[in-house]
């Protein structure tokens, strides 16, 4: 009887050994629709408002130049002269010929009113036996002419006049100046060389007006707006914020991006900011929409494919995956899977379809 008593207890004992071994300790999470408030961390720059190269106006022979690279300088300040004493000279040229003009039109005007008063005069004695007829006519001929004269001269005087604006606008643009306030962040020619118009002489940058550049992907700009309210942060996680100035309509057709520029507030000076300098731009995933998500951990890849293990009844089915971009430690799940299904996060790796499982916590269920 002893005997039978234990063979029964160790049958059962086995049996409860052999139930545990099949039903596999696992965790799992709950898949659900979250709204969806994250952000992304996209790469942006610090680039100027103000980025210009300066050119030439004129051309000439550099005679001086003012300011060396890396310089700071304000706005109006002269960086260097080209022929500065030549267009000088053609500007003092241009004022006496200008002077000259004005002499001439003077004394026009004057012959025309001289001869008028000897015209009025002479028609004047019309009715006299002492009127001269061929003195009349001659006067009358001479006045045309010397109206035409006064046309002449006024004319050339608008030319003089034209001439010395030229003239002067010519000597303003041999010494040139910055446009506005920066630094000289290239130079590309020295004195004593000849350029011509259109030269490059330097490359001058603001710094006092910044804002944030980059490029992303041009589903994520679609929910953007103009005026939206952006935190970035610099490499050593100084947090600034801005707003969009600016969202491209045109996409990179390569990259599958658009461009975005942010403006920001600069008096907020928690160091300095160098342009060029790369940001982490933090871009809302949604505008507080609801999508359905699963833990990153229940996922699994088979050949390519995206799997994850379901829970039901303590026996687990795989099922594959459409998945979308990942949220935090989440991906939006597309199709697979139905909202509160239990997906396997631990213990998931050697797992079989069918195979009796445990939870082990069971709060996330």
């Amino acid at each position: 009887m002893n005997t039978i008593l234990k063979y029964t207890i160790l049958f059962i004992i086995s049996i409860k050994m052999a139930f545990t071994q099949q039903a596999t300790l696992i965790e799992v999470d709950k898949i659900k629709f979250e709204e969806l408030n994250q952000t992304v961390s996209l790469i942006g720059n610090i680039i100027s408002k103000k980025n210009t190269k300066v050119m030439s106006a004129v051309s000439g022979k550099i005679d001086k130049l003012f300011v060396e690279e890396g310089d700071m300088v304000k706005k109006g300040q002269a960086l260097l002269n080209i022929d500065y004493n030549n267009y000088n000279w053609l500007y003092q040229i241009a004022n006496s010929n200008l002077i000259k003009a004005e002499s001439v039109y003077e004394n026009s005007k004057v012959e025309t009113l001289i001869n008028t008063l000897d015209l009025n005069r002479m028609s004047a004695l019309k009715n006299s036996s002492v009127f001269n007829v061929s003195k009349y006519e001659k006067l009358e001929n001479n006045n045309k002419i010397l109206k035409s004269k006064e046309i002449i001269s006024l004319a050339e005087l608008n030319i003089s006049k034209n001439k010395q604006n030229i003239a002067k606008l010519n000597l303003q643009k041999s010494r040139v100046k910055a446009n506005f306030t920066g630094f000289i962040d290239r130079k590309f020619v020295e004195a004593g060389e000849v350029v011509p118009i259109g030269q490059v002489l330097f490359e001058l940058v603001s710094i006092e007006k910044l804002e944030v550049f980059a490029e992303i992907p041009s589903y994520r700009a679609r929910i953007l707006e103009i005026g939206q309210s952006i935190k970035f942060k610099t490499s050593d996680n100084i947090f600034y914020e801005g707003k969009i100035r600016s969202i491209g309509a045109k996409e990179n057709s390569k990259t599958r991006t658009t461009k975005i520029y942010i403006d920001f507030n600069q008096e907020k000076k928690l160091r300095k900011i160098l342009i060029n300098e790369n940001i982490n731009l933090l871009i809302p995933v949604s505008q507080g929409e609801k999508s359905l998500t699963i833990h990153k951990d229940a996922i699994l890849k088979r050949e390519g494919i995206s799997l994850a293990y379901i829970v039901i009844d303590n026996k687990v089915q795989i099922r594959p995956l459409k998945l979308g971009e990942a949220v935090g430690n989440r991906f939006i799940v597309y199709d697979g899977v139905k909202n509160n299904e239990i997906a396997v996060t631990k213990g998931n790796e050697r797992l079989r379809p069918g195979q009796l499982v445990n939870i082990k916590n069971k709060e996330n269920e």
